[in-house]
């Protein structure tokens, strides 16, 4: 990529579910090898951003969910002296909240929320222009906002997350008690005997189902309350917003814009609310957002 953010070279690869560490480790070096070897420019850097806990500043991979065998691994080294370039490593939502900064729908601004709304909720923090990691790098957890502490139980071993409140992994859950009620005629024809999931319940809420779309409003409507807390918090000039429950438009960002102006505390109510630009490259441009960063600073590997 360039400093611009243009899209230089491209590869992508699918990784094996049940793929070790070392497998992993081998297919990204293969492919950062290839891209710099193909790259009409020699590159400067390298960043990977990934999901899960990180400690970027020790290049460390702490745990992975889409990873299993990355648990307390060292990623930027081996990759630093596979490629002879510095290398980072940045927890993907993090990434995403720098290269929106950079790159995206959060230019114009020095203080940034970024949240991530998708599978699960993700998030970051761009603080006077620069990433906000916190003190062992864990800053920007928005999912783990607890709003119901007698709520269901999240992946995180916590209860009434607003990723288990609010995410697509939550809507499936309340698809399926929709079904499993009897409630929603609509949304059992629309599953068709399979497990409902959230795009299930989004496409019964636009054909007439009035139970689906107040799930969708109400997962809305709370994640507007957790947004609303950090903004109290931290004062942001915005709030942007990736991910893939985009698609569900005003039906669930309409109560959240309403939710967070009545929570947001004064002058605070008034902070823009702005859509990623940067689609499905969010991930993309906010490693190299990221690796920009570092390289300004004057860090290495």
């Amino acid at each position: 990529m360039s400093e611009g953010g243009e899209v230089l070279m491209r590869r992508q690869a699918e990784t094996p579910a049940n793929a070790g560490a070392d497998a992993i480790l081998e297919q990204v070096v293969g492919l950062l090898s290839m891209v710099a070897g193909e790259s009409p420019e020699p590159p400067e850097a390298c960043c990977i951003a990934i999901a899960g806990l990180v400690d970027a500043i020790a290049g460390r991979v702490i745990i992975s969910p889409n990873a299993p065998g990355f648990r307390n691994l060292g990623l930027t080294e081996p990759v630093s002296r596979a490629l002879r370039l510095p290398a980072f490593i940045e927890n993907d939502a993090s990434a995403a909240a720098l290269g929106e900064h950079r790159f995206g729908a959060g230019r114009d601004f020095n203080h940034i929320v970024h949240v991530t709304v998708g599978t699960g909720i993700g998030g970051g923090l761009v603080l006077n222009g620069h990433l906000y990691r916190g003190a062992r790098g864990l800053a920007g957890e928005i999912g783990h906002i607890i709003l119901d502490p007698a709520g269901p139980s999240c992946n995180c071993g916590s209860r009434g997350c607003l990723e288990a409140l609010a995410s697509g992994t939550a809507f499936a859950e309340r698809a399926r008690r929709l079904v499993s009620s009897g409630r929603s005629s609509i949304l059992a024809d629309i599953a068709g005997g399979e497990p409902p999931n959230g795009e299930h319940l989004f496409r019964a809420a636009t054909q007439g189902d009035a139970l689906a779309e107040a799930e969708i409003r109400n997962a809305g409507h709370l994640l507007g309350l957790g947004l609303g807390s950090l903004v109290n918090v931290l004062n942001p000039e915005a709030i942007t917003i990736s991910g893939g429950l985009l698609v569900l438009g005003d039906m669930y960002f309409g109560p959240m814009r309403e939710s967070l102006a009545s929570l947001a505390y004064g002058p605070a109510a008034g902070v823009e609310i702005r859509f990623s630009e940067l689609g499905d490259d969010t991930g993309l441009l906010g490693a190299a957002a990221v690796a920009l960063e570092y390289l300004e600073q004057g860090g290495g590997s």
